[in-house]
């Protein structure tokens, strides 16, 4: 039996939050297609070069994904350039080729494709950003406090880097847990803390995690 489309995301999403458990290095972000192809993954039978390849007839410099026939959820992703706008249509035509689904932006019913990292930090309208489905009402809160603090045009990190990966921040948003509501938030960041302990990360080390992110971004 087929997958639905909702099965599929939840899916990817544990994947890639159990992975973040074990390794930080997950990147969100890249300066271009060609970078894409250094990353690379380690599966069953050794390396497994990751070649973007277009999606449709959509221009190569704006929208590429990664396929992996050995493991699909967290190993095959799709990007697009900051300045892309159909991201949602990206996200289906990935789904549909990678999974071999005939969805739809309708089946997309109670979550949002949104970037991986806020396109706003992004300091190039070229550089590509991983994408991914997370449910809309956590991908809003997120995006009305922390990546709205976080994106302040003044924070040096915005305007220069083009390479970054994978966040607590990113992390926790993608397995639905709602944001803190400040740096001073203790009941939020305490209930993250637990969530990343849950998963397998040190309590303590995911609270100075947290709480460093929250620092940086409430520093305005």
């Amino acid at each position: 039996m087929a997958l639905s489309v909702s099965a599929i995301i939840a899916r990817r999403r544990q994947a890639i939050v159990s992975a973040f458990a074990r390794t930080p290095f997950i990147q969100v972000q890249v300066e271009g297609a060609a970078a894409l192809a250094l990353l690379g993954y380690v599966n069953e039978t050794g390396f497994e070069t990751a070649e973007p390849q277009k999606l449709g007839r959509r221009n190569a410099s704006r929208v590429v994904f990664v396929e992996s026939r050995t493991n699909p959820d967290l190993d095959s992703s799709v990007w697009v350039a900051a300045g892309y706008g159909d991201y949602a249509g990206a996200f289906i035509a990935f789904l549909n080729k990678v999974y071999g689904v005939d969805a739809s932006k309708g089946d997309l019913a109670g979550c949002d494709v949104d970037h991986l990292l806020n396109r706003a930090r992004s300091p190039q309208d070229s550089t590509l950003i991983r994408i991914e489905a997370t449910p809309s009402a956590i991908n809003q809160e997120w995006g009305r406090l922390f990546e709205k603090a976080s994106s302040d045009p003044r924070f040096y990190a915005n305007q220069k880097r083009e390479r970054r990966t994978m966040s607590y921040m990113i992390c926790a948003k993608l397995a639905g847990e709602p944001p803190p509501k400040g740096k001073n938030d203790r009941a939020g960041i305490d209930r993250l803390a637990n969530f990343f302990e849950r998963i397998g990360i040190a309590k303590s080390e995911a609270r100075k995690g947290i709480e460093s992110m929250l620092a940086f971004a409430y520093k305005f």
